[in-house]
């Protein structure tokens, strides 16, 4: 039976939008078995399998991730963290998930498109040293959709539990979001700490956020406010907490579709969630400026009954971190950033640094802020191997005679 529930949220950032097409990719499924990856025309309702036969006999509700650089759709299944391929629908490699720190679980996990890696929450148990026995445990982490291999970010528990109230990554300000029911939690993705987590307000009427969404287009984080009895289209301040609401009258829905969660068109500026049951489910279009439902189709599709893990192509591509990693924001950053150059960028087996002061230290640091490597450097030029670095986002902090200059690269 499909889960169904109800709530919302709001946020901020800067987009830039790529030549995609704003193409709904999902998982369809017909009981009592059958996944398929498919795409989904919203006005209409149908569905559309991309995979020729079913790539699995079930799905996690834990999340999904859609990867618009290598065109892989990721979810939970039977198996393990499958890949499925956009174009073909078929399943390009599936992953045992393996947690180097203990055995558990990763929940709510999307793609991030500021530097290509999947974020998520990884759940496990630890040994409580005051009773001895065991406690829940949660941190922010991520996982390589090829090994299944989860590498957890914060250096402790950042909490017990979640709500299944959606999560969203805000790419800008590198900030993943979950909610507990009553408080927004941001992860800072950099670090793994707490960046906000105010508690839920309702100044005019409400009493849930869900299936909360990111939206690149204009920075905000959009949800469904619940009532007793209504659902409106919303929006919440992710540092304090205040949820508004966007719809001046009830979408007309009292219930919503976990499984299917929420994505929105950042091109039409609509945000898309699924309501109802079996052969009654409708996936509904909610303009993002009025909260008016501006499309609603009954859901259609040879032998599936369900669509679940909705994601947009378009949706946040090619988006770039405005927030640099804490260990790269030192005060005394240089005032004329053209001190230092750095290339080739994109870079492949070197990266070449110049400056017009001395040079005295370099530091590589992942997107996530380890640091990778720390030279002692002299000279006005530098040239750093990188050919053993995987591809992705990374940060160089020179520090000269002059000050210290942090610069994002990209291999």
């Amino acid at each position: 039976m499909k889960s169904l529930i109800v709530t919302l949220f709001i946020l901020s950032s800067t987009f830039s939008f790529a030549q995609l097409g704003s193409t709904m990719f999902g998982l369809a499924r017909n009981a009592p078995s059958g996944v398929f990856l498919a795409t989904m025309d919203p006005v209409t309702g149908i569905a559309t399998n991309l995979s020729p036969t079913s790539v699995s006999t079930s799905i996690n509700l834990t999340g999904a991730a859609l990867n618009p650089y290598t065109n892989q759709f990721c979810f939970f299944g039977d198996n393990g963290l499958k890949s499925i391929d956009l174009f073909t629908g078929l399943e390009s490699n599936t992953a045992t998930i393996s947690n180097p720190n203990g055995t558990g679980y990763f929940d709510l996990f999307r793609f991030n498109t500021s530097d290509s890696l999947m974020y998520g929450l990884s759940r496990r148990n630890i040994l409580n040293p005051q009773t001895g026995g065991l406690m829940g445990a949660m941190y922010l982490a991520t996982i390589d959709a090829n090994s299944g291999i989860i590498s957890e970010i914060s250096p402790t528990s950042i909490g017990q539990s979640f709500a299944y109230s959606g999560s969203a990554i805000d790419p800008h300000q590198m900030v993943f979001y979950y909610s507990t029911g009553s408080q927004l939690v941001g992860l800072d993705m950099y670090t793994g700490g707490i960046f906000s987590s105010p508690t839920l307000t309702f100044p005019n009427g409400g009493q849930y956020f869900d299936n909360f969404t990111y939206s690149c287009a204009d920075t905000t984080l959009y949800g469904l406010v619940r009532g007793n009895t209504t659902i409106h289209l919303g929006k919440v301040n992710a540092m304090t907490g205040e949820v508004t609401k966007i719809s001046t009258q009830a979408i007309g829905v009292t219930s919503f579709s976990v499984n299917g969660s929420s994505t929105i068109d950042p091109v039409n500026m609509i945000y898309y969630f699924i309501s109802g049951s079996g052969t009654g489910l409708v996936i509904y279009g909610v303009s993002l400026q009025t909260g008016l439902v501006v499309s609603q189709g009954t859901i259609s599709n040879t032998g599936a009954l369900y669509f679940d893990m909705m994601r947009i192509q378009s949706d946040c591509y090619e988006s770039q971190p405005t927030r640099t990693p804490p260990a790269a924001s030192a005060p005394e950053l240089l005032a004329n950033p053209t001190t230092v150059e750095v290339y080739p960028n994109p870079f492949s087996n070197e990266v070449h640094i110049s400056s017009q002061a001395e040079l005295q230290k370099i530091e590589l640091y992942q997107s996530n802020g380890t640091l990778l490597q720390s030279v002692e450097a002299t000279g006005k030029a530098f040239t750093l191997e990188t050919s053993l670095l995987n591809e992705g986002i990374y940060f160089l902090q020179v520090t000269t005679a002059a000050g210290v200059q942090s610069v994002k690269i990209l291999k």
